[in-house]
């Protein structure tokens, strides 16, 4: 079961991460009259670009390591896992936790906007679907609003990386590290993930997994053990997935101040994602949607390739809707958005028992109609997370 649920976590993070780190790279190459990749690479200007501004990496020096004991665990940080597809936000919950701060892995997607919006991309007939955005910057946006001080360590040297790890555990730090589970629990196919790093002892590490078959809360437990070969391997695939300038990161935060009450800001952030905008082969929020929608009645794409996003759609949007009602119940415009996500959830719910057992092309016809009225909802969720978001 463990190993279901990370695939589904990972294919979101995959779609989510190549939408909007690679959305400017190949917007700028095919606004380019006769250059191809091949003959400049001037494709990585615009994707370094965005790694450099929206992810902030620091280069790991051997200076900023200092000597650490041959094991060590974190304190104060519960093991907390659940059944759904949110494995980076429920990491930023567990470390947050350690600083105070006790809220549901809801208030952590509005935070990081992990759950708000979609994108769309169709490359050669290979349709990628997702309702997320790239959890990277989604850690720093939050760490804004909880008193955080974000860390984005990278390195090249595989010495390096695990001495930093074992230095920032040492040092009662727990750590957020990009890893590819395929790697780390020996799938047959690529699947970025993210896990938080809480113990060593000599050359094994201990990790807490975020996406169990179960939900789960436990203080004071070890975590599941893995050689340090094994880290090494899944943190580096996962930078070769996304062909990041490095071959190692991780993640850490540090006490900067007081969690910050207002979240009004967020609500045009989040709102903006829902609706979202099409450029060339890139759809995002309601226009991704909108897209699937197209693609399908043409013919152009398999459905039931798609079912993993339509169902982390499901799922996300019921739970965004929960979580708007509870923070935000004093507010008209907020409730009213809240219920049209509610409504796009239980679309998705339909389409889903739809395509349960194969799909004939009447069910098809019914289901290009019902991702239209999902994206209606959607886009008027945004429209009013927008506009509540200009209200005293």
């Amino acid at each position: 079961m463990v190993y279901l649920m990370v695939h589904v976590s990972n294919r979101a993070m995959l779609g989510a991460l190549i939408a909007l780190a690679v959305l400017g790279a190949i917007v700028y190459v095919i606004s380019l009259p006769e250059v191809t990749i091949e003959e400049t690479g001037l494709w990585l200007k615009p994707f370094l670009d965005y790694i450099e501004k929206e992810y902030e990496p620091i280069w790991i020096s051997e200076a900023d390591i200092g000597r650490y004991p041959s094991e060590a665990h974190v304190s104060n940080v519960p093991w907390i896992s659940y059944n759904k597809s949110y494995c980076a936000s429920t990491c930023l919950q567990m470390v947050a936790y350690k600083y105070g701060i006790r809220e549901p892995v809801e208030y952590f997607n509005f935070l990081m906007s992990f759950t708000y919006g979609a994108s769309m991309e169709v490359f050669n007939n290979f349709a990628f679907f997702i309702p997320g955005s790239d959890p990277i910057p989604g850690f720093k946006q939050a760490s804004k609003y909880l008193g955080l001080q974000y860390h984005f360590l990278v390195t090249n040297d595989k010495k390096l990386f695990l001495d930093m790890c074992k230095y920032m555990v040492s040092q009662d730090k727990p750590v957020i590290l990009p890893v590819d589970a395929g790697k780390l629990y020996n799938l047959t196919y690529p699947a970025p993930h993210f896990v938080l790093l809480v113990g060593y002892r000599g050359e094994m590490f201990y990790i807490y997994e975020p996406v169990l078959g179960e939900e789960k809360f436990s203080l004071d437990e070890k975590g599941i053990g893995f050689s340090k070969e094994a880290i090494v391997r899944a943190a580096r695939v996962f930078n070769e997935v996304f062909h990041l300038p490095w071959k190692y990161s991780l993640i850490y935060f540090t006490k900067a101040g007081r969690p910050v009450k207002d979240l009004k800001p967020l609500l045009r952030k989040n709102g903006e994602l829902q609706v979202g905008f099409k450029y060339f082969i890139i759809c995002t929020g309601a226009k991704a949607i909108e897209t699937l929608a197209n693609y399908t009645a043409q013919g152009k794409i398999n459905l039931e390739e798609q079912m993993f996003g339509i169902h982390l759609a499901m799922v996300s949007r019921f739970d965004n809707a929960k979580f708007l009602k509870t923070r935000f119940s004093d507010n008209k415009l907020v409730m009213e958005a809240a219920s049209k996500l509610e409504e796009a959830a239980k679309i998705y719910e339909q389409i889903l028992e739809l395509m349960r057992n194969g799909i004939t092309p009447h069910e098809r016809e019914h289901i290009v109609n019902l991702l239209f009225q999902a994206a209606k909802c959607e886009e008027d969720a945004g429209k009013l997370l927008i506009k509540a978001s200009l209200h005293e």
